[in-house]
């Protein structure tokens, strides 16, 4: 469940997943890890692949790796309107 901490709102990786793929333009979605960071790779309806690397964030009492709703949405505009 999305945890939202000084007004930011993190998500897991399978809430960012189901995140992506309902909040934009998205065939598919992926999420992996890559030197540390949480690669997200998917394919836009138009065709157009692309990826971003993310910085998990540990919170506090939770057991897994969260990423931040605010840098997947820069990502994702920052991908799909290049």
């Amino acid at each position: 469940m999305a945890k939202k901490i000084s007004g930011i709102f993190y998500l897991d990786r399978n809430e960012a997943v189901e995140y992506v793929l309902k909040a934009y333009d998205i065939k598919w979605c992926i999420t992996r890890w890559q030197s540390g960071k949480v690669n997200v790779s998917f394919e836009t309806k138009s065709s157009c692949r692309a990826n971003s690397n993310l910085v998990p964030y540990k919170i506090k009492n939770h057991k897994t790796i969260m990423l931040s709703k605010n840098e997947i949405d820069l990502a994702m505009l920052k991908t799909t309107q290049s």
